[in-house]
């Protein structure tokens, strides 16, 4: 008896060592030991079967404590949950200036560009009512505003018609940067301007020594040409920019001309056209168009670069009008006046609206157009705003020779504005202002 209770107490101790589990390489030692030790000290069978037993035992101790240690350690992952991962922090990319819809020209410089076009520019205080730049003057320079707000406007008569405000980071007298030669709109300073003044000569310089400005520059000049010039219009958004071309014949409803005549000359100005614009690769069936009985309005989609309704269209046009009119009589000749714009249309359920649609059609109807071809008898007037010489006829000459353009203005009921035309055909010597 005395023995079992030692091997007892030397089990509790064993398994106390060992954590609270038992350690079955321990007790097999020491109950081998003990079943030994009390069969010589005292011969006792029960001594040496009890040994055995315990021996027996050994195995399910040892599955025990395996279950135990598994248990317990699945206890230990449900309650502390999985690893913690090392956070990870993705460190913002940097500020790549990018001329988006709601960025000012100067936001949308980098660092870099700042510093070099503060290194070329005049800083400069403009006093409320100061102009900054006059409307025909000299486009000598470029102004960028840093704070305060400036009005653009354009004289109409007596009355001054505003077409925007500039406020701080934006860019003023920009045209001066296409080597256009004057200005097409005064801009005064509403309050203190404080604005950075950069002659052209440095910031076409500027712009050489950094293209991806030129792009932020050139996508502005094109967003405030199609930006709405009406404040007091509050229709619905256009659906998109487009090219809009609109052609007019030349004294369509002469009394020298028949009903049959009249008829053949609209079918062979659709023809011609059909036929120039399969050369710039397009399909006039597939685009919008409407007949407008003495001419056409055709709306060429956003997708569609402008340079493609211009070169190489309006030489094959030029072309085609001349074979025409050798073969034709007076009454069948085929004068065509056509101006090409880029502006807001809206497509409803009767038709194409729009202020550019409108200020197309009043380039078309010129005096000043109007006159030059009554002068020089031309096969072909063609008139652009600005916006599309200085930005898609100049700076890509192809078939379409931009130095045969000369500047005219449009005055026509409410609109004023500048305006470049070419002729072609008729008399060589009057066709230069």
């Amino acid at each position: 008896m005395r023995l079992n209770r030692w091997t007892a107490r030397l089990r509790r101790r064993t398994a106390s060592h060992a954590g609270g589990l038992l350690n079955t390489q321990i007790m097999t030692s020491v109950t081998l030991g003990a079943v030994v030790l009390g069969y010589l000290m005292d011969g006792s069978h029960i001594a040496a079967i009890s040994g055995v037993l315990a021996f027996l035992s050994f195995p399910a101790v040892s599955m025990t404590n395996a279950v135990v240690r598994l248990m317990r350690a699945e206890t230990l992952q449900e309650t502390s949950g999985p690893p913690a991962l090392p956070t990870v922090t993705i460190a913002p990319a940097a500020d790549v200036a990018t001329p988006g819809p709601d960025r000012t020209f100067w936001d949308a410089l980098t660092p870099a560009e700042k510093h070099e076009l503060l290194a070329r520019a005049r800083r400069h205080l403009y006093r409320k009512e100061d102009v900054l730049c006059r409307e025909g003057g000299p486009a000598a320079e470029v102004v960028v505003i840093q704070s305060g707000w400036t009005r653009v406007w354009v004289r109409e008569g007596a009355e001054q018609r505003i077409i925007a405000f500039r406020g701080t980071g934006e860019l003023v007298g920009e045209r001066a940067a296409l080597m256009v030669r004057d200005r097409s709109a005064t801009v005064t300073a509403e309050s203190d301007v404080q604005a950075l003044r950069i002659g052209a000569r440095e910031f076409g310089a500027f712009l050489d020594g950094n293209p991806r400005v030129r792009a932020v520059l050139e996508q502005q000049v094109y967003r405030r040409q199609v930006e709405r010039r009406d404040p007091h219009d509050r229709s619905d958004e256009p659906r998109g920019n487009c090219s809009i071309l609109i052609t007019d014949i030349t004294g369509f409803s002469s009394p020298g001309r028949t009903d049959a005549d009249r008829e053949y000359v609209l079918n062979a100005m659709y023809d011609l056209m059909g036929e120039a614009f399969t050369a710039s690769g397009l399909a006039l069936s597939r685009l919008y168009h409407e007949d407008r009985g003495d001419g056409a309005l055709v709306i060429v989609p956003p997708a569609t670069p402008t340079d493609r309704v211009v070169d190489p269209m309006l030489a094959h046009l030029a072309a085609e009008l001349r074979r025409h009119n050798r073969r034709a009589s007076e009454a069948t000749r085929l004068q065509l006046r056509a101006a090409l714009h880029v502006g807001p249309v809206r497509r409803g359920p009767k038709g194409v609206a729009g202020v550019s649609i409108i200020t197309t059609r009043r380039m078309v109807d010129a005096p000043a157009v109007k006159r030059r071809v009554a002068q020089t008898g031309a096969d072909l007037a063609f008139v652009t705003s600005d916006f599309v010489f200085d930005t898609v006829i100049t700076p890509a000459p192809g078939l379409v020779d931009p130095s045969r353009f000369s500047r005219v203005r449009v005055r026509v009921k409410e609109t004023s504005l500048s305006a470049w035309l070419m002729l072609e055909g008729g008399t060589p010597e009057l066709r230069a202002c």
